[in-house]
């Protein structure tokens, strides 16, 4: 007698309820995303890659779930010292426009003293955020602390690939 590879039809049915259930978790996650936070780490006044791509998919993801976008710009220096912070906003809000989003909250956490992990976290707890989209170039970059991310951050965090 030849055995068959085939699986028995249960094994199949079961295998496809669990693929389904799974896909319907994933679509129910972001169903229920209302709030969105874009942290902007780097210095580059017309953003890094990373951060361009980060926020085309902030937006993206908030126009199609219908939730709002608040952006926090983080840097260990004061306004004062750097010199175009006000073109990077400028920059910020032109990509937020491009993605269909003129009306989002920005706040700047500058000179604080305090690990970009910790900032982010807090500003996710204090506003009871459902999303943290974040670019793996941050990480890389050493401004973002990856291992303390699942400590501070209070929801879930969309990292991007490079």
């Amino acid at each position: 007698m030849a055995s068959s590879s085939k699986q028995p039809p249960y094994k199949d049915k079961a295998r496809a309820e669990l693929q389904e259930s799974g896909g319907n978790l994933a679509a129910d996650a972001f169903a229920n995303v209302k709030h969105v936070l874009l942290p902007i780490t780097d210095r580059n006044p017309y953003l890094s890659e990373g951060t361009r791509q980060a926020a085309a998919t902030s937006t993206a993801l908030a126009k199609k779930y219908g939730a709002d976008i608040t952006v926090v710009v983080i840097d260990d220096k004061s306004k004062e010292s750097i010199p175009e912070h006000e073109a990077q906003l400028s920059s910020i809000r032109w990509h937020l426009s491009e993605g269909g989003f003129k009306e989002f909250k920005l706040m700047e956490k500058l000179g604080e003293g305090k690990k970009p992990t910790a900032i982010i976290g807090e500003v996710a707890d204090d506003l009871d955020l459902d999303l943290v989209v974040l670019s793996m170039e941050a990480i890389h970059s050493k401004h973002v602390d990856g291992n303390l991310l699942a400590e501070f951050i209070p929801c879930p965090v969309l990292l991007l690939p490079l």
